[in-house]
């Protein structure tokens, strides 16, 4: 007897001719996805993008400054025509209807295929407006799914962190903290002032309103399951790609990269991290290849009513605690140093938020207050003391997330792998870390060189040449720091 499994056509041939609409198309998984789909599915249809203009721009400019990136070199070498499949489409996932006009859902009537990677990831954000764009933006698109005849499958992008009180982490639904509903409905009856007064006893004193509304979205998926091809997928640590379509690429600061440059780049000299737990984190391009397969899965084999979650992870023995993680770092940076190097890098990290409070008042704020004076005294505009205090709120709000240790149970990913017809298995393959850890923070901090960084690598011999010699003027700094505090001494106590 034949296997529904062994009955479906790959993934190229599911997606061929197939309407795709993206949420979130901007940001950096939505760029990644648009590209990988365009490469590797290269019958696919129209890739609808929601986008609202910014700052002047029309649709098409944003959606110019996107293409124009590094990121879709690749994709126009090998198949340039295919850039012309993306549609921008005028929309706000704050408003209701996801702000589509009627003449706008019409078109897209056809679609068959959406991904909602739509989300505020700001910490720190009013709890109204987080409900109003990670819970209810969610709602929105669902209700809009719903009218969809052709339909195949919804991929609901979460967060592996959307119940962060829980430290180990199965691919199920959990308990809902609230009501969505009622969420939903504070968010649009009061304003930002009043929740905000409630906001710890509404949200239970999570850590933060992103994990806590990303967890009331897929209370929305779960009430939707029967009336959508539903999947929920929750990724980890999102970080830069291990191999496509560039090696290493990444478009922001988030995660181990933007320690791991602030530790390079010498400013960062203080942490408030257990040094032994191991951080979590996923390459891009890996996680978009298995939301690629989730998505054909849930179209292909599957089940009605079924409602598939997927930790998108790393098991154990593709993590490093962040000790190990800084201290091969610094091995790196010896190779890979950066050009703008304010001092060697180096520091200390403590969990005692006291003692990280000393010593980031006397490692950071006292060092950058005489480095802005000395930037006004030379008229230049100061910037350190506002870099700096931007280090310390990002400290200060990862703190949980850094002084605790998940385990996320990933079967259902793992068996993505497995699931591959052998066509499909060379351009999507959800395998990572296959030359190793260290090779790929030795990809990554180039990466961060490169994309964030903008330094090209003919600039790594000069670099290299700055860096040795910060690095005998940090020693003799320290050593002449230590005699005059010896002198001191013997001054104060020989008499």
């Amino acid at each position: 007897m034949v296997s529904r499994q062994q009955q479906c056509t790959g993934i190229p041939a599911v997606f061929a001719g197939a309407d795709v609409f993206i949420t979130g198309g901007t940001g950096f998984m939505g760029k990644v996805l648009i590209e990988k789909l365009l490469r590797s599915c290269p019958k696919l249809g129209t890739v609808f993008v929601l986008m609202r203009g910014k700052r002047g721009k029309s649709l098409e400019e944003r959606l110019k400054q996107i293409t124009d990136g590094e990121l879709f070199a690749v994709l126009k070498r090998e198949n340039g025509a295919a850039l012309a499949k993306i549609c921008p489409i005028e929309g706000d996932c704050t408003e209701l209807n996801l702000g589509m006009s009627n003449g706008t859902v019409e078109r897209l009537r056809n679609v068959q295929f959406v991904f909602h990677a739509a989300a505020s990831v700001r910490f720190d954000d009013p709890l109204k407006d987080a409900i109003l764009t990670n819970t209810r933006s969610t709602r929105e698109l669902l209700e809009w799914a719903k009218t969809l005849e052709k339909l195949k499958a919804v991929v609901h992008i979460s967060t592996t962190y959307c119940n962060p009180e829980l430290l180990h982490v199965e691919e199920k639904i959990y308990p809902p903290k609230m009501d969505w509903k009622e969420a939903i409905r504070l968010a649009e009856t009061f304003d930002r002032a009043t929740l905000e007064m409630f906001k710890e006893k509404l949200t239970q004193f999570a850590p933060n309103t992103y994990t806590y509304t990303k967890g009331l979205a897929e209370q929305i998926c779960e009430e939707y399951r029967h009336e959508i091809p539903l999947v929920v997928f929750r990724p980890s640590i999102v970080t830069n790609a291990e191999s496509e379509p560039l090696s290493g690429w990444v478009d922001n600061f988030n995660g181990p990269i933007g320690l791991l440059l602030g530790c390079a780049s010498g400013v960062v000299r203080t942490g408030l991290v257990d040094l032994k737990n191991r951080i979590n984190c996923i390459p891009v391009d890996v996680s978009i290849k298995a939301i690629i397969v989730a998505a054909w899965k849930r179209a292909s084999i599957d089940g009605a009513g079924a409602l598939p979650v997927y930790n998108s992870a790393a098991a154990p023995e593709k993590t490093i605690n962040y000790g190990m993680m800084l201290y091969d770092g610094k091995a790196l940076f010896d190779r890979v140093p950066l050009s703008n190097v304010l001092w060697a890098p180096g520091g200390t990290a403590t969990t005692n938020k006291y003692l990280f409070y000393f010593a980031f008042f006397f490692a950071q704020i006292v060092p950058a207050l005489l480095i802005d004076t000395l930037l006004r005294i030379t008229s230049h505009k100061p910037f350190m003391l506002k870099l700096i205090r931007k280090i310390f709120d990002a400290q200060v709000s990862l703190r949980y997330f850094m002084n605790n240790e998940w385990f996320f149970v990933n079967n259902n990913f793992k068996q993505l792998q497995e699931v591959l017809q052998d066509d499909d298995k060379s351009a999507f393959s959800t395998s990572y870390f296959l030359h190793g850890m260290m090779e790929y923070y030795k990809r990554a901090i180039l990466g961060g060189r490169r994309y964030l960084m903008k330094e090209s690598d003919e600039t790594i011999p000069a670099a290299l040449k700055k860096y040795k010699r910060l690095l005998v003027l940090d020693v003799s700094v320290k050593i002449l720091v230590g005699l005059l505090f010896m002198y001191w001494l013997y001054n104060r106590y020989s008499k």
